[in-house]
């Protein structure tokens, strides 16, 4: 299934072609990309493995970091940098793709809950990094989050400079992969999620991630999280009469 964002307007101007009694203003041309036809990088072929997720959101974008926790230390296997309108869209997708599969295959596996794990405090969220909402998933699929706006969480999430002095992140996905689609497809034991960048002259696969399908619910569950917490930051408050 693919999510598209249509590309922006492309502007080139050529004088050379242009006819002196016409006006001054730039040609302009619409480009349309199919993203199950883009080309696959090199860098993304072989794709990244991710057992957790962690979202941060900004005024303009997000940002998803998949991460492996398998073995010490955590360690960012994937920086995605996402437009707004795009992370509505993953998420939507990403819920009906999760339909389909259970049509298909069934009920979603649950992820086991690990015997004796010791209980986690609670208390009011820490305070996120400024202008924006941090959501995480770990391996075991639960949800933590951290809200500027003081929204509730399920379990209370250590500040997100703790969170990062823990894991690996190489200098290479420091800037991150940008992309304004995602292809998702499943087998029935994971999902691979192809990241694109439908710009002119051709759409580029320039990040390939697999998810095992347990994890894969509890990520669209912190994806819609996060979304709902972007557009609740953007919803004016209402006036109040004196």
């Amino acid at each position: 299934m693919i999510i598209n964002q249509k590309s922006r307007d492309m502007t080139d101007s050529h004088p050379e072609n242009e006819n002196d009694n016409e006006s001054s203003q730039p040609m302009h041309a619409e480009f349309r990309h199919q993203a199950v036809t883009a080309r696959v990088s090199e860098d993304a072929a072989l794709g990244v493995f991710s057992n957790a997720a962690i979202i941060l959101s900004g005024n303009y974008e997000f940002v998803i970091d998949f991460i492996l926790r398998m073995g010490k230390p955590d360690r960012v296997m994937a920086r995605l940098i996402l437009p707004v309108p795009v992370v509505g869209q993953f998420a939507n997708t990403l819920r009906e793709s999760l339909q389909n599969y259970e049509t298909q295959f069934g009920a979603l596996p649950e992820i086991p809950i690990t015997k004796n794990l010791p209980s986690t405090p609670t208390g009011s969220p820490e305070q996120a990094a400024p202008g924006g909402f941090v959501g995480s998933i770990g391996p075991e699929g639960a949800v933590h989050s951290n809200a500027t706006e003081g929204g509730a969480s399920n379990r209370k999430a250590p500040p997100i400079e703790e969170i990062y002095d823990d894991l690996k992140l190489d200098d290479h996905l420091f800037g991150g992969t940008y992309a304004n689609a995602v292809l998702i497809r499943h087998s029935p034991t994971e999902f691979c999620f192809d990241f694109v960048a439908n710009i002119f002259p051709r759409s580029t696969v320039n990040a390939r991630v697999f998810m095992a399908i347990p994890q894969v619910k509890p990520l669209l569950n912190s994806l819609s999280h996060s979304f709902d917490q972007f557009r609740k930051r953007q919803t004016p408050p209402p006036n109040k009469e004196d």
